[in-house]
């Protein structure tokens, strides 16, 4: 019996297709364990907040910051990304954030994000909102939720949801 040799390509698509697997199985950063202790206490989940529309001024800026965040990914930039995080969310995310990107750097991953609703107040000065995630293994939902420190806005809270 002989070898059969896999074509090289195959192999370079092979461990993409399982590191963005990889990656989206982990996207949000955090554990079910972790998404207890982290998670904001405004809202259980996605579906048990009461929304009202954002000031045009605040919607921008959230959606400014979460292509920021995004947009950090994508430059391969984890400092950056954490940069955007709130303080309290920060410590639990940052080892996370290294860890994603490191991943997708290493095999040249690009992540495409576009927004899936609008931001929408959910509390005196927290946000929300919904975002499509485009990887090499397909589109994942992920709900972020914000909340203004002053003039600013910071990210309290990334997690792929269904």
């Amino acid at each position: 019996m002989g070898c059969r040799r896999v074509p090289l390509p195959l192999i370079v698509l092979t461990i993409v297709l399982l590191a963005s697997a990889a990656l989206a199985a982990s996207c949000g950063g955090t554990s079910s364990s972790d998404q207890q202790a982290s998670s904001p206490p405004t809202s259980a989940s996605p579906s048990a907040a009461s929304t009202t529309p954002l000031a045009a001024e605040d919607a921008q800026a959230v959606r400014d910051l979460a292509v920021a965040y995004w947009a950090a990914y994508n430059d391969y930039d984890p400092e950056k990304a954490i940069s955007y995080l709130d303080e309290g969310y920060r410590p639990s995310q940052e080892k996370v954030i290294r860890d994603e990107i490191g991943r997708i750097k290493t095999f040249g991953v690009q992540l495409g994000v576009s927004e899936k609703s609008a931001p929408v107040l959910i509390g005196p000065d927290e946000a929300e909102m919904y975002l499509d995630m485009k990887t090499p293994t397909g589109t994942r939902t992920l709900w972020m939720k914000f909340e203004r420190r002053g003039d600013a806005w910071t990210i309290t809270y990334v997690e792929e949801v269904e």
